[in-house]
Order: C-alpha cells, then structure tokens, then sequence
C-alpha cells in the first residue's frame, strides 16, 4: 500500500469514528503527542485533549455529520475539504443551545505517520457558523 492510500484509509477512518460518535475508535488514530492548531492557534497539544474538545462538539450539536468535499493525499499529508451539518442542541463555547440548524464549511490538512494521525491544521467558516446560529 502506497504512503498516500495509507493516510487516506486513516483520515477516512477517522471521519467515520467522527460520524459514529465514536471517541475510543478516533482516540486510537492519534499519536499521544498528537497536536492540533485551529486558524493558527494550537488547542490541543494531546490526543486525550483532542478527544474532550470533540466530546464537547458532539454534545453541542448531538446530530452533526461531516461529509467529506474533497480529499487528496501527498505523501502523508492529507487535504480534506468537508462541510458539517447538524443543530446546535447543547451549549457550545459557553453559549446555550439555540435549537438552530447550521451548515459549516472547512478544510483540515493532517499529517498521517505510521497509520495515525500525528498534527492537524483546520480553517473554517466560524463566522458563518456564528451567524447561523444568531450569536455574531
């Protein structure tokens, strides 16, 4: 299996982990030191910090699925372009829920060694999320 199909299989997996509210299956696709930056600011600098943060996503929005846009490996590095669909059920960010449904766009790049994921840099529309769901 080539170094690319390697890394897709996994962020692949990891997508599905992610769909099926699955914490302990995406918790062991990360390294232990695995880190995270979101619109250049590191948030998460381990896996189990990781897994928390995406914990508290699935409590906010308890129905959000994340279809994949696009997906393209170069050697380990994977693009993936994606949207999220879902409603904002659960407190997000320390804000209550609002009950309103909302659609936001992305692109996360993860570096793929050794079949897990070792860092991720994600942008997305959070203004627009914001202003979906009325707070902005």
């Amino acid at each position: 299996m080539s170094e690319e199909q390697a890394a897709l299989d996994c962020v692949h997996a990891v997508v599905a982990c992610d769909n099926g509210r699955d914490a302990r299956g995406y918790r062991a696709l990360l390294h232990d030191d695995y880190c995270a930056e979101v619109h250049g600011h590191v948030t998460a600098s381990d896996a189990e910090t990781e897994v928390a943060a995406l914990a508290r996503w699935w409590a906010a929005a308890s129905d959000v699925q994340l279809a994949i846009d696009a997906i393209f490996a170069t050697r380990n590095l994977v693009t993936l372009r994606y949207h999220l669909r879902g409603t904002n059920d659960g407190p997000l960010a320390g804000r209550p829920a609002t009950g309103k449904p909302f659609v936001l766009h992305g692109c996360t790049i993860l570096e793929v060694i050794d079949r897990r994921v070792k860092r991720v840099w994600r942008y997305s529309d959070a203004l627009g999320l914001w202003q979906q769901l009325g707070a902005a």
